[in-house]
Order: structure tokens, then C-alpha cells, then sequence
């Protein structure tokens, strides 16, 4: 008797413990759908593809809605590009007016030749951002906008030290704002396509 039951429990347990390899039962509706956009696979109660947002179930209406959503998708993409090209610009004007610094290395005023030399500096850098803001948008704008706070902040302070003597050092002032503005959009843009583009 205790034999037969120390059998029953042994292959009970046996049973158990193989019983995950035994194929599940799934009822006839609710066999996984491919999306007939991607072909991702998505369980039949889902309205929309998980993998491109295509409707599971299509009909006119989710149809509708999903290239309603796509057109307004491509149009915010469209706008963050934009942006990023307007910051990549002023980038490339930070550059420039930069490097009109070399000239200061060559006037005859030696106390100006490192101001020249630092701007050169500055020019080559915010050039390269300029250029690796086309691989790495984001990250190449932010440290853009960064270096420009810093740097805008340096100038005001000294200015405002020497309470902006001259007309120029308030244009000055003027244009690092300006150009602080396109760069923050473009880091805003850059951020939002970023988020498109993993979406």
C-alpha cells in the first residue's frame, strides 16, 4: 500500500515537473496576430501595433486615425529638424565670428593675443560641435549650449564690472542671447526627435 502510493506521488511529481514542456492550450481567439504593416507580432485583444502603431483589427476609422497620427508624427519631425539645422547654424556663426579672433593675434596690441588665441580656440570648437551635431544632435547641441551660457555669463559679468562701456559690448550681449535661443531650441528639437525616433 505504501508502495503504491510512494508511486502515485513519484510520477505525479514527475508529471509536474514536466509538464512546461507540454505545449499551452489557447483558446481559438486568441491565437497572436501579425501586424499586417511590420508583421510584429501582437495578442489579439490589442487595437493598435505595438510595434508601429498600425491597427491589429483594420477598418476604415483606425486606418484614418493611424495616418492621421503619422502625418501629425512626420509634420513634429519635420519641425525638430528644423530646429536642429537653425542650431547647427548659429553654431557655425559662433564659429565664425570666433575665429575673426586670429586677427587680434596679429595687431600690433600684444595684450590682445591671447584674447585672440582663446577666441581661435572657441572657434575651432564650436565648429566641430557644429559638425558632430550631424551624428549626435542632442548631446552635440547641449554641450553647445552649455559652453555659450558659461562663456555669455563670463562676458556679462566682466561687463557689467566694467559697466559696459562700450555700445558694442551690449551688441555683443545682444547676439549671445540670440544665439543662446536658437541653440535651445535646436537641444529641444533634438531631444524630441530623439524620443520619435525610439518611439
Amino acid at each position: 500500500m505504501q508502495l503504491d502510493h510512494f508511486l502515485i506521488r513519484a510520477s505525479a511529481g514527475t508529471a509536474l515537473e514536466k509538464s512546461w514542456l507540454l505545449p499551452v492550450r489557447i483558446q481559438e481567439n486568441q491565437y497572436p496576430l501579425a501586424c499586417n504593416n511590420c508583421h510584429f507580432i501582437n495578442p489579439t485583444e490589442y487595437h493598435f501595433c505595438t510595434n508601429c502603431g498600425y491597427p491589429v483589427h483594420p477598418n476604415p476609422d483606425s486606418i484614418a486615425l493611424f495616418n492621421g497620427r503619422l502625418q501629425k508624427r512626420r509634420r513634429l519631425q519635420k519641425v525638430c529638424t528644423v530646429r536642429v539645422e537653425h542650431a547647427r547654424n548659429a553654431l557655425y556663426v559662433i564659429a565664425a565670428f570666433s575665429m575673426l579672433g586670429i586677427f587680434y593675434m596679429f595687431s600690433p596690441i600684444r595684450q590682445k593675443e591671447m584674447t585672440g588665441f582663446v577666441m581661435v580656440v572657441l572657434g575651432v570648437i564650436y565648429a566641430a560641435l557644429g559638425r558632430w551635431s550631424l551624428q549626435k544632435p542632442f548631446t552635440a547641441l547641449l554641450i553647445s549650449l552649455i559652453f555659450m551660457l558659461t562663456f555669455t555669463a563670463i562676458n556679462t559679468w566682466a561687463e557689467i564690472s566694467s559697466r559696459f562701456s562700450t555700445i558694442g559690448s551690449i551688441y555683443i550681449l545682444i547676439i549671445q542671447i540670440i544665439l543662446i535661443h536658437f541653440l535651445l531650441q535646436g537641444v529641444k528639437g533634438a531631444f524630441h526627435a530623439d524620443v520619435l525616433e525610439e518611439e
